[in-house]
């Protein structure tokens, strides 16, 4: 995937409009398409973009983002350095909260200390459970909320509030400071390669999950969510795995395989199948297929392994919604 589109795969979520930074620094909106022209314009310098975060349709957002500003914070680096802090840390010893390629720290106008920290969805993630997210996180830091912007600011878009929050996208170039966005490693601070994006992924949540966290920010609640899963992992017999091969070969259409893959994922962690197996599994189908993102697959097997945050997904109720799904429409 090109660099474009990496950046539409992450950062945009609506695209009937977009913000423009003007000369002196202050955004317009801009009612028409946000096309890949348009971003393409961006990341070589001539236009300055900003995305809304919010998707009209459903309130969900991709991303959580912490905007650290110099001019509100005495030592922006160190807060970044609590935040990532707290998002790698293991408090059950083995899992971080946060899997490492589901983060990116970003130098806003390089190499100023102004930095964006952002966490990734792997699905469209309900706009409030991410803005509880994000203060919870502050919480764990603690960080004084008052000074760092947390992006979404709002939990949904009302009449009133239509468009919501923008965020400035990436690798732009700053319009008053002539300086350009740059990723970050986050133990460092040394600039990275602009093709970091590739290797991002997303946090996911069961849909028990996300309504236990839209229930605690309902009631103001900070409570930090626990993982129940299995104790062991076991891989299956070579005959087994093919069986799954073939089962999932039948339904790997586009347009279905990410939910494909995610249910089945799920139905893995749950009868404690081990990461060997799926990735083995996973891999063999999208070789088979001739699926052009495979190695996105691949990753998200990694991801639901390896995640503290991941937890077991719908499994078998979630296969049969894709197989039902894909009935109906073929029929």
């Amino acid at each position: 995937m090109s660099l474009t589109g990496e950046i539409f795969r992450l950062f945009v979520n609506r695209v009937d409009c977009y913000a423009v930074q003007q000369p002196r620094g202050g955004y317009v909106r801009v009612g028409e398409p946000l096309t890949r022209e348009i971003l393409e314009a961006h990341l070589r310098g001539e236009k300055t973009v900003g995305s809304y975060q919010i998707n009209p349709e459903d309130n969900t957002v991709k991303y959580l983002c912490f905007d650290l500003d110099p001019e509100k914070l005495e030592d922006p680096r160190e807060t970044a350095e609590r935040i990532i802090q707290v998002c790698f840390e293991k408090p059950d010893g083995e899992y971080p909260r946060i899997w490492e390629h589901s983060l990116l720290l970003e130098a806003s106008r390089y190499p100023d200390p102004s930095y964006h920290v952002w966490i990734f969805f792997l699905v469209p993630f309900p706009a409030k459970a991410a803005r509880w997210l994000g203060y919870r996180i502050l919480e764990l830091a603690n960080l004084n909320p008052n000074q760092i912007e947390v992006f979404p600011k709002q939990d949904e878009l009302t009449e009133e509030r239509p468009f919501g929050n923008f965020v400035k996208l990436p690798l732009g170039f700053h319009r008053v400071e002539k300086k350009w966005s740059k990723f970050l490693d986050p133990e460092t601070f040394e600039p990275l390669p602009n093709e970091t994006l590739r290797e991002v992924s997303g946090i996911s949540f069961s849909e028990a999950d996300t309504e236990k966290i839209l229930q605690l920010a309902s009631q103001k609640k900070t409570v930090q969510v626990k993982l129940d899963l299995p104790k062991t992992f076991k891989p299956l017999p070579d005959r087994e795995e093919e069986k799954a091969v073939q089962f999932l070969m039948r339904y790997w259409k586009p347009g279905y395989r990410n939910q494909l893959e995610l249910s089945f994922l799920g139905f893995c962690i749950k009868r404690g199948v081990s990461h060997d197996s799926a990735y083995r599994i996973i891999d063999e189908v999208t070789r088979r297929t001739h699926d052009e993102e495979r190695l996105e697959r691949l990753r998200l097997v990694d991801y639901h392994y390896k995640s503290r945050l991941n937890v077991p997904l719908k499994a078998v109720s979630g296969l049969r919604e894709v197989i039902r799904e894909m009935a109906e429409r073929w029929m």
